[in-house]
């Protein structure tokens, strides 16, 4: 259902000792929604993501993705959705390739799905002759599009992206965003 909400929170609160990371925040994003956090750096973007990725618990409020509670389904949340940490995801010294195969491992798809998502995602972002290049030799555009193709790559509902587009240059920009319209537009055609 296209209405229904895919992320509920409310009121969630995340205290280190005195201090409030995030406060009391409330909101709910629909499938296919393209939703952002805007603020200065420390204003807490960052640990609201790891608490809905179900990497950091919440002191207070509630949230759910997918359906799973956040606090009590955390490695469930983690299975399902996909994300993209603020500091760069991918493996320097291996290739494109290896990287690829390494996180498709981890997200649980067998040597054929990998194999023909590869080619896919080679043949998206106009890398194939590239599947042995070292990532590490790549612009940070390229980088940070490969990074996000891969934390998408078993195809979740949500992908959680930490300031996915910082540093790189306003073509590369474009280009990432034009990347996100199409997973978006993907999850409503398969709803």
């Amino acid at each position: 259902m296209q209405n229904e909400p895919v992320i509920t929170v409310s009121e969630l609160t995340k205290q280190f000792g005195s201090f409030t990371a995030v406060d009391h925040i409330s909101f709910e994003v629909k499938k296919g929604e393209i939703f952002g956090f805007l603020g200065a750096n420390g204003a807490g973007k960052t640990t609201a993501i790891r608490m809905l990725c179900g990497l950091s618990f919440p002191t207070s409020g509630t949230a759910r993705i997918g359906g799973f509670d956040v606090y009590k389904q955390s490695e469930l949340i983690k299975k399902h959705i996909g994300y993209m940490s603020q500091k760069f995801s991918l493996y320097e010294d291996l290739t494109i390739s290896e990287n690829i195969r390494f996180y498709a491992g981890i997200y649980g798809l067998d040597d054929k799905q990998i194999m023909e998502k590869s080619q896919r995602l080679f043949d998206q972002l106009h890398l194939v002759g590239q599947e042995k290049k070292m990532v590490r030799s790549l612009p940070l555009g390229w980088k940070q599009k490969l990074a996000f193709s891969i934390a998408i790559i078993h195809e979740p509902a949500i992908a959680f992206l930490d300031e996915p587009t910082g540093g790189v240059d306003p073509v590369a920009r474009r280009d990432f965003w034009a990347l996100i319209y199409e997973a978006s537009a993907r999850v409503l055609q398969y709803s």
